[in-house]
């Protein structure tokens, strides 16, 4: 497999050109040595156009299989023909066509491929570089790489093993160096997941990355949705791919064509399987392991498992496959396989079989992949609808995720029409109000589909109402799902419906500021091994967001493996697998959490681009967090002064009314409005994001609210915020919360030593910007010669310094709050008659205010209020 010459496999290789050049410029040169298609033709090419013209002359070479069969034959384009020469001709006709080419400047001799070097050849090399005046910049294959090939000769490994060539081992890249491939191919920001899937299959190897990206453009399975480039759709394998591994596999014997087709179906397989599957293999396996088309590992009660050497190799075996050699395969895999593997692997042997299929396996495999591989969730749902309409529910959340909610309800409603057991009809209802709330935006209709149906029995009526508590929630009637969903477990903990109502419950208990409540049920939850692998995932989910609340030290939760982003990697669509472990949290609520921690830490850059990426995985499938996902980021981006990128995230994601947390809209565009510098708007949004919170009964939501609505203006809180949160943190047991709303009520009353101590506080729980606030508070309330006044300044520059915030600019004077006022609304774009009739004064006064605003903020324009107030 040739390395890749174009420039984006040479992306993040900037120390190795560093090391390679230096090696040729100040010393003998360099032996680049690495696997197939790690970039080394790519790296000598580059180091070669970085040598300066005048001083050398760089004189390329390259030794091929054929070649290695001619004495000479790597040197044949300088020498010519060198058939009759001996070592000693060579080596002068050799020496002297560089030194006549390169003139007075210093020859470079560039052998790629230098492993593939005849003896004689390699001796060659070897004389120029002991002699030293000629530079040689050579690249090998590793021997490593592939075991069963030729041995390199002693005089190439002489090169580097006697120090006349300094050795660079290239390796493929890490998850870094790939995401910086990919975006370089792709020309824009790579979602984490696809960097991870690709660096699953690929290894790192730039070749391959390389043409998977380019091919993956074309055929539109690499997409750029929200900002962000996605994979979409199964592993492929480009063209140029399938040409080179063809050129390994069809060296191959039929039998062991059988073998690695049955590991491509099913890996990794037990090795007694596998020999059963493939009789005869004997010495094959150990052959096939060496040429890296097989390798082993150690497995669960000590058997031995074999894996394709590749995750591309094993898309290109399946690519090639013969249906009846599939059919026969799979056929065999099923009959030798004593311990059934897992559903999905399970599933598509009985498909590629076709023979019997069991129903309730392909529904189960149909769940677990429809997040990754919605596709093949499609095939595995259709195949059981044939038989059974119980999986009309599968099929529908399968095109739900392909995009297709109009396919998904015709599904869903045939499925409520034809069906004769009560059970059936209830099923398929109880799914058509479900597939309304969530995949069609509409709770509302939802929650009246579901209080139309008549349950006949006390267990179908926990089903409906355990259902119809979760739309409650997502409708904004909290307090109506808590009530709701406590009558449901009161009655019936283990039917359907308990697993929707728990989860309601406990998000609604952390909502109403019952956050102690929430986090005992959600453990349990999450810990009882008998409940369904979403109800555990979720319980996981509520969980940890509910500990950002809770914590004393959010800093602290970095290292959570759902907060900190510390996830297994996704696995490969279009391969065998299982669905997440039950209890974990799957990647795209990971990520969406993980972007709320670094967004409360203070740490926007990154929190942006977690919840770029959570915005993008909730366009698609059910959706369930897209509100919170779209809000969180609008208010980041406003944070980081980026008011249009905001505005045009929520243009392309417009509000809808499915929202758990109530009145996320209008604190969204109250951060735009902060960014635009309309203090008036921006306070008027968090009014009504107060009153949704309110009505709904979410105590804790609102002291969010009015804690962030305090910090609006630059002196003390409004009184309506300070009165409304003194009632409101008493609901709450959440530490971080009261923590955040008691500083507010200390910064109402304006003691300076109590600003102090509440700043200190606020700085021990990592909560970096109140912190500052009320240090810069307190040390101007505390007295100038005072010890507190020292502690607040310094405990103010420290935090400063923290939030990368430069110092204030000094003014000849404070502005007054009517000049506020009036620069707000200036700064927003507002004509002086527009703000005159909204303040109920002449456009002469407003003139006037505004030309001694220019004055003591120093600028001279409209244009300039807005990051003139933003500074003070």
């Amino acid at each position: 497999m040739r390395d890749s010459q174009g420039i984006g496999a040479f992306v993040a290789r900037d120390e190795e050109l560093r090391t390679t050049l230096a090696a040729v410029v100040a010393r003998r040169g360099t032996a680049i040595v690495g696997p197939p298609g790690v970039g080394r033709t790519a790296l000598l090419s580059a180091v070669a156009r970085r040598l300066t013209t005048s001083r050398f002359e760089v004189v390329w070479t390259a030794a091929t299989q054929a070649s290695r069969q001619v004495p000479f034959g790597a040197f044949r384009s300088v020498l010519g023909a060198c058939d009759r020469l001996d070592d000693h001709q060579a080596y002068g006709a050799l020496h002297t066509e560089l030194f006549r080419r390169a003139g007075a400047r210093i020859p470079v001799l560039v052998i790629d491929d230098a492993h593939r070097l005849d003896d004689r050849g390699a001796a060659l090399a070897l004389g120029l570089a002991a002699e030293g005046v000629v530079r040689l910049m050579v690249a090998a294959r590793s021997q490593s790489a592939y075991p069963a090939d030729p041995p390199v000769s002693d005089a190439v490994v002489a090169l580097w093993k006697d120090g006349y060539l300094e050795r660079l081992d290239l390796a493929a890249f890490g998850r870094v160096g790939t995401q910086q491939l990919i975006r370089s191919l792709a020309g824009g920001p790579v979602a984490q997941a696809t960097v991870d899937c690709l660096h699953q299959w690929t290894g790192g190897n730039p070749l391959l990355l390389t043409e998977l990206v380019r091919h993956a453009r074309v055929s539109r399975h690499l997409v750029a949705e929200g900002g962000l480039w996605r994979w979409r759709g199964p592993l492929t394998v480009p063209p140029r791919l399938a040409e080179l591994f063809d050129h390994e596999l069809n060296r191959l014997s039929p039998a062991d064509h059988d073998t690695l087709a049955a590991v491509a179906l099913g890996e990794p397989l037990p090795l007694p399987v596998l020999e059963a599957v493939a009789p005869g293999l004997a010495g094959r396996l150990e052959d096939l392991e060496g040429q890296g088309l097989l390798h082993t590992v150690d497995g669960p009660g000590r058997q031995l498992l074999v894996r394709l050497g590749q995750p591309m190799l094993g898309a290109a075996v399946r690519r090639r496959l013969p249906r009846l050699r599939r059919r026969r395969l799979a056929a065999a895999l099923l009959e030798a396989c004593a311990s059934p593997p897992d559903p999905v692997t399970l599933a598509r042997w009985q498909l590629d079989a076709h023979g019997p299929v069991d129903t309730d396996l392909l529904i189960r495999a149909a769940e677990t992949v429809r997040g990754h591989d919605p596709q093949l969730a499609c095939r595995f749902a259709r195949r059981a609808h044939e038989q059974s309409g119980t999986a009309a529910v599968p099929l529908a959340h399968a095109l739900v995720e392909l995009g297709d909610t109009v396919q998904a309800r015709a599904v869903l409603e045939h499925a409520h029409a034809q069906a004769t057991a009560p059970g059936g009809r209830l099923g398929a209802a109880i799914a058509l109000g479900a597939h309304r709330c969530w995949a069609e935006r509409d709770p509302a209709a939802a929650d009246l589909h579901l209080t139309r149906l008549r349950p006949a029995s006390p267990s179908a009526t926990a089903a409906v109402d355990g259902l119809r508590s979760l739309v409650l929630l997502c409708a904004g009637r909290t307090d109506l799902a808590l009530t709701l969903a406590e009558r449901v477990l009161r009655h019936d903990t283990r039917g359907p419906g308990s697993g929707y109502a728990r989860l309601a419950l406990t998000v609604a208990l952390a909502l109403t500021g019952r956050t102690l409540d929430a986090v005992t049920l959600a453990e349990t939850t999450a810990a009882n091994p008998a409940g369904s692998p979403w109800e555990r995932e979720w319980a996981a989910a509520v969980c940890a967001f509910t500990e950002i609340w809770r914590t004393t030290d959010a800093r602290a939760l970095v290292n959570d493996p759902v907060l900190g982003g510390v996830q297994d990697s996704p696995r490969a669509p279009g391969r065998p697998g299982e669905g997440a472990p039950a209890g974990q949290v799957s990647g795209a609520v990971a990520t969406l959490l993980g972007g709320c921690l670094q967004w409360v830490l203070g740490n926007r850059s990154d929190a942006i681009d977690r919840l770029r990426e959570a915005v993008v995985q909730q366009l698609s499938g059910k959706r369930l967090l897209r509100t919170e996902a779209v809000c969180w980021l609008v208010v980041c981006l406003a944070e980081e002064q980026l008011p249009e990128d905001a505005e045009r995230t929520l243009a392309a994601c417009p509000p809808d009314a499915v929202s758990i947390m109530p009145g996320r809209w209008q604190w969204a565009r109250a951060a735009v409005a902060v960014a635009r510098g309309d203090t008036t708007a921006a306070t008027e949004h968090m009014r009504g994001a107060v009153e949704a919170a309110r009505a709904a009964g979410c105590w804790a939501v609102e002291v969010d609210y009015l804690v962030y609505s305090a910090w609006l203006t630059p002196g003390r809180p409004p009184a309506h915020v300070v009165e409304r949160l003194t009632v409101a943190v008493r609901h709450v047991d959440a530490p971080r919360l009261i923590a955040a709303a008691e500083a507010v009520l200390a910064l109402s009353r304006g003691i300076g030593t109590e600003l102090l101590d509440h700043a200190t506080r606020l700085d021990t729980l990592g909560m970096n910007a109140p912190a500052w606030r009320l240090a810069e508070h307190a040390a101007t309330t505390l007295p100038a010669q005072g010890r507190h006044h020292s502690d607040a300044v310094l405990l103010a520059s420290r935090l400063r310094h923290r939030l990368g915030l430069t110092p204030p600019r000094p003014l000849p004077d404070a502005l007054t709050l009517r000049e506020v006022e009036i620069a707000s609304l200036a700064a927003a774009g507002l004509p002086d008659r527009m703000i005159s009739a909204r303040l109920g004064v002449s456009v002469r006064t407003i003139e006037s205010h505004l030309t001694r605003i220019y004055r003591k903020l120093g600028v001279h324009s409209r244009k300039e209020l807005p990051p003139a107030l933003h500074r003070t």
